[in-house]
C-alpha cells in the first residue's frame, strides 16, 4: 500500500501537540485544586470529619402546622431527618432532654398570591407562598443560636384541567420548598457548629 509521506509526517508532530495539551490541562487541574485548598475553598455538601470540628448532637422537632396541608410538618420533618442522615459532624438524636441542640419551627401559612395566564385568561401557573418560622438552639447554654421568624419561600407549580393532576402538583411544589428549606437548615447549622467550642 502507498503510503502518504506528508500524513506520515505529520503523525509525529500531532501525538506532541496532543501530549503537550494533556500535560497541560493536568497541570491547570493541579493548580486548581491547590489554590482553591489554600484559599480554604470548602464544598458544604461533602462533610469530611475534621478533628478540629466538634461533634454535636441534634434534636429535630416537628413542627407546629398551623396550615390545613393536612400531614405536611411529618413530610418535613423526615425531609430534615433524611438530610441530617448525610452528617459526620451532627447526630440526630429522639432525646431532646440529651441533645446538644435543638431544632423547632412552625409552618404558618400558606398562600396562593401569585397567578399567570394565558391570552384567553385562563389560570396555568399558581405561585405557592410558605411561610415558616424555626430556630436552632443551644439546649447545654439555653441559648439561641440561629432565629428566623418569617422565612418566605415561593414555589410555582402548573395547573391542570385535571383537578388530581393541579392537586398532585401543588403538593409537589410543597415538597420542593422543604427540601429548599431543610437543604438551608443543614448547611447553616454546619457552619454555626463549627464556631461553636
Amino acid at each position: 500500500m502507498k503510503r502518504d509521506d506528508h500524513s506520515h509526517k505529520m503523525f509525529f508532530p500531532a501525538i506532541h501537540i496532543r501530549s503537550a495539551f494533556t500535560s497541560f490541562l493536568l497541570s491547570g487541574l493541579l493548580f486548581l485544586t491547590i489554590s482553591l485548598g489554600g484559599c480554604g475553598y470548602h464544598n458544604p455538601y461533602v462533610d469530611n470529619t475534621e478533628s478540629d470540628t466538634p461533634r454535636k448532637t441534634l434534636h429535630i422537632t416537628t413542627w407546629e402546622n398551623r396550615t390545613n396541608e393536612l400531614g405536611l410538618e411529618s413530610i418535613y420533618f423526615r425531609l430534615f431527618n433524611a438530610w441530617f442522615k448525610n452528617s459526620s459532624r451532627i447526630n440526630v438524636i429522639q432525646d431532646r432532654d440529651q441533645a446538644d441542640l435543638s431544632l423547632n419551627g412552625e409552618i404558618i401559612a400558606i398562600d396562593l398570591p401569585g397567578l399567570f395566564y394565558d391570552k384567553f385568561d385562563e389560570a396555568l401557573e399558581i405561585k405557592i407562598k410558605l411561610t415558616v418560622r424555626f430556630d436552632l438552639r443551644d439546649n447545654k447554654n439555653d441559648h439561641i443560636l440561629w432565629r428566623e421568624r418569617r422565612y418566605i419561600v415561593y414555589e410555582p407549580f402548573v395547573i391542570d384541567p385535571d383537578p388530581g393532576k393541579t392537586k398532585s402538583n401543588r403538593r409537589r411544589a410543597l415538597l420542593k420548598i422543604g427540601d429548599e428549606i431543610a437543604e438551608l437548615i443543614y448547611l447553616r447549622t454546619h457552619e454555626i457548629v463549627k464556631t461553636l467550642q
